[in-house]
């Protein structure tokens, strides 16, 4: 049987602490960089719009597009690009836009805003299509109107039960007029 040697020493505990330790260069957390960045804007991407030409996305906001990206550690991520892209870069990965999945939403100033929404590593954009088979929407709100059901449930019940209580005493004649004339 051959022996083994072991040619390189086992480092100490010590030099492997300082080796984990050491950071070539200070990484900041997203959720902190989150909060120091600008509002609509994001230094995750390079197409982003500057946080000094927002004011020209409240003036032409047909000539851009509000990305929403949606992040693993559910932060959403918005910020503006320029229409005429046909994708941009976020992060390390390429997203394609789809004008299919671009929705106009109203904004809080009063303008309406092309929008699209993204999942963190997936390049293809969300789609807020009807895919369900059933009931439409407006269908479930016609069935729910009050109005539908008010002859149903009528809050004037006096009117029915006094009907009510006049066919009973009339059937109730007639069986004791049949039983007399049956047995007599």
């Amino acid at each position: 049987m051959r022996k083994l040697k072991f040619t390189n020493k086992p480092k100490s505990v010590e030099t492997e602490i300082d080796e984990l330790f050491k950071e070539k260069t200070p990484v900041t957390m997203d959720i902190i960089q989150d909060q120091i960045e600008h509002a609509d804007t994001s230094i995750h991407c390079p197409e982003s719009v500057k946080a000094e030409d927002l004011k020209d996305v409240k003036k032409h906001p047909e000539l851009y597009i509000e990305i929403n990206m949606v992040r693993k550690i559910r932060i959403v991520d918005n910020f503006y690009i320029s229409a005429n892209l046909k994708e941009f870069n976020y992060k390390d990965r390429k997203y394609t836009i789809n004008e299919e999945y671009v929705y106009f939403l109203p904004t809080k100033s009063g303008y309406i805003m092309p929008t699209a929404f993204y999942y963190e590593f997936n390049k293809l954009p969300t789609s807020f299509k009807q895919t369900n088979k059933g009931i439409t929407g407006k269908a479930l709100s016609l069935l729910y109107d009050e109005n539908l059901y008010k002859d149903l449930f009528s809050e004037d019940e006096n009117k029915y039960n006094f009907i009510i209580v006049i066919l009973l005493i009339i059937s109730l004649i007639s069986y004791a007029g049949g039983i007399y004339l049956y047995f007599t």
